[in-house]
């Protein structure tokens, strides 16, 4: 039962990395890419997510804001506001739970000029859906890196350019860098050597000195980004033994014998899935295709086979099937309407 468990498992995993695909083509204003691999120290977001509701929240807010509204917190002080607001029924409302917050928070003449920016910032975002639309979904990255100047540009008309500068400035930069990055990261005409040689002339254009490794990236994450780097290399090896060294040599540049040892029991466990999954679709295929049973004879069939293949898990299948047909009638849509 434990195996069944691991393939529905895999089959939800594979859903959502479609409906993560489909989410990301729709980027909102909103959504940060969390960038689990080097970036720049000094264009990190000083507070995270999970730390907003603790620093803001504390009358603390007053610190972050003594010299000026406008800084590297000012985006995020707007974001724990709209956490804040989250229960407004309309702009009014949003604007007068803002407003008791802010001179709670803030002395009166910091308040006033912060309740005005958050007010522009607000209708900002309001317009900003229809501004998105107008550009279009980017089919390349050059097309996205367009979007993205179009994006800070219209904040500029909207701000100001040194506010806009501020307050986006560097969200911008780490965009463009995940952009450029990806652009070449996931180039599968590349070799790893290539990719590597493309990768430091772009950290070197966009942050000189200054890129750190990140320390906190799992190992995990680091083994799959490899995996991705070497890709066009693994491809072109010509045995699956050549194929099953390499990649224990990867495994040994990143884990250690621990989790080396749990990621050899992982890949016989989805050996054991791959094969029963390769053997539920053969017999699924026999009851579609033949020709002596009615629509709703096969759909019975199917539906007992399900069972018997996954038993107390079956039901978990079925709706990870009806939600992959459904996002790629989503897709098929969506490609149809760009035509």
């Amino acid at each position: 039962m434990k195996n069944k468990k691991i393939l529905v498992a895999a089959a939800a995993a594979a859903a959502m990395i479609m409906v993560l695909i489909i989410v990301v083509m729709n980027l909102g204003e909103k959504q940060k890419i969390k960038q689990e691999h080097v970036i720049a120290q000094r264009y990190r977001t000083t507070l995270q997510d999970s730390d907003r509701q603790k620093v803001f929240s504390n009358e603390k807010a007053v610190d972050y804001f003594t010299d000026d509204i406008v800084n590297e917190h000012t985006l995020n002080f707007f974001l724990y506001l709209d956490e804040v607001c989250m229960d407004a029924e309309n702009l009014a409302d949003n604007l007068e739970q803002a407003r008791e917050y802010l001179y709670s928070a803030l002395p009166p003449q910091t308040a006033e000029r912060m309740l005005a920016l958050y007010q522009t910032y607000l209708h900002y975002q309001i317009s900003l859906p229809d501004k998105i639309a107008e550009w279009g979904i980017p089919k390349t990255p050059d097309q996205a890196l367009e979007n993205l100047a179009n994006l800070q540009d219209y904040r500029r008309a909207i701000f100001g350019e040194e506010i806009a500068d501020i307050i986006f400035g560097a969200s911008v930069e780490a965009q463009e860098y995940a952009i450029r990055r990806n652009a070449i990261f996931y180039d599968d005409n590349l070799y790893a050597s290539e990719k590597e040689e493309l990768l430091r002339a772009l950290n070197k254009d966009m942050w000189g000195n200054e890129l750190t490794a990140d320390a906190n990236v799992p190992a995990y994450t680091r083994y799959q980004e490899k995996l991705q780097l070497y890709k066009k290399d693994i491809a072109e090896l010509r045995t699956e033994e050549e194929r099953e060294a390499f990649l224990q040599h990867l495994r040994m540049e990143v884990f250690d014998p621990v989790q080396r040892q749990r990621l050899q029991k992982v890949d016989r466990f989805l050996a054991e899935e791959e094969m029963i999954m390769e053997q539920y679709f053969v017999q699924e295929r026999k009851i579609l295709d033949n020709p002596n049973l009615a629509e709703q004879e096969k759909k019975n069939k199917i539906h007992d086979l399900q069972d018997a293949t996954f038993g107390e898990e079956a039901d978990a299948f079925r709706r990870r099937q009806t939600m992959q047909k459904e996002l790629e009638k989503s897709k098929k849509s969506l490609n149809t309407s760009r035509d």
